[in-house]
Parts: C-alpha cells; sequence; structure tokens
C-alpha cells in the first residue's frame, strides 16, 4: 500500500472511567453524621389539641372497662377488670385468656386523673401485649365554669 506521504493514524484505547473515592468519602462522611446526630432528635409530636366537651358513650353493659385508680404510691395503684381487683403482673395474662375481650379486641380505659403519664402508657402497652387492638379513653366531662 502507498502511503503518500500520510501517516496511519494510531488507535488509543480510551478507558473511561469514573473516580467514585470522592463520592464514597462524601457518604460515609454524611452517614457518619446522622449516626451522631440521629440521638441527638428529639422524639414524639408536639400537638396544639382543641377544647372539646366529650361525647358520652352508650351503657356499658356490652363494653370491656378496665379501671385503674391511683394509689399513694406506684405500687398501690389499683386495677379493677369489671369488679375484680388484678395486680398489674397479672393484667396481661387476665387480658390474654379473657374469652369476650379476645373476640371484641376492644377495651375501654377510665384512668383516675392523678396518676402518671408513664403508668398509663405502661398499662397500654400491656394491653397491646396482651393483643387488644383498639383502647378507648374514657374522660369526664368537663366542668362548665
Amino acid at each position: 500500500m502507498a502511503n503518500y506521504g500520510m501517516e496511519e493514524p494510531r488507535k488509543r484505547n480510551v478507558r473511561a472511567e469514573m473516580n467514585i473515592t470522592p463520592m464514597v468519602d462524601i457518604v460515609f462522611t454524611l452517614l457518619i453524621i446522622f449516626m451522631v446526630a440521629a440521638p441527638l432528635i428529639e422524639q414524639g409530636v408536639d400537638l396544639d389539641l382543641p377544647q372539646t366537651e366529650t361525647v358520652p358513650i352508650e351503657s356499658p353493659k356490652d363494653k370491656f372497662i378496665v379501671r385503674v385508680f391511683d394509689g399513694k404510691k406506684e405500687s398501690e395503684n389499683q386495677i379493677f377488670i369489671d369488679k375484680t381487683e388484678v395486680p398489674l403482673k397479672e393484667l396481661e395474662v387476665k387480658l390474654k385468656t379473657n374469652a369476650f375481650l379476645q373476640e371484641k379486641k376492644e377495651i375501654y380505659l377510665h384512668a383516675s386523673r392523678n396518676l402518671s403519664y408513664g403508668y398509663v402508657v405502661r398499662i397500654m402497652a400491656i394491653m397491646k401485649k396482651a393483643g387488644v387492638n383498639n383502647i378507648n379513653l374514657v374522660t369526664e366531662p368537663l366542668e362548665k365554669e
């Protein structure tokens, strides 16, 4: 072949590779920031609930009602299922073995206003653990001023 003074073009192997090292560094930095910041984030929802009057519930004859009364100490608080007093440590077993409750999966909880929030939440957690899907909080009507 005659070349006539022109050189053949050389074929170059071009490798287009992306350097991901800076991207990995950024991802790890963000991961560390979120891991450190996550425990510091306050959990919960800030609610501004309206003041309303309560709606009376119908007759309690076919309702499963649990009443909790406060004592002088948390260990003296009383829990009643119907008219039977139940110790806190036996509450879950009593709820799990109650056929009416296991069929309805609904409880009406009437807790004394002087009980601590944590104690009422503890009672509700036991109810959920016993398989209750619906917990209704019973309140007293607002007093007229």
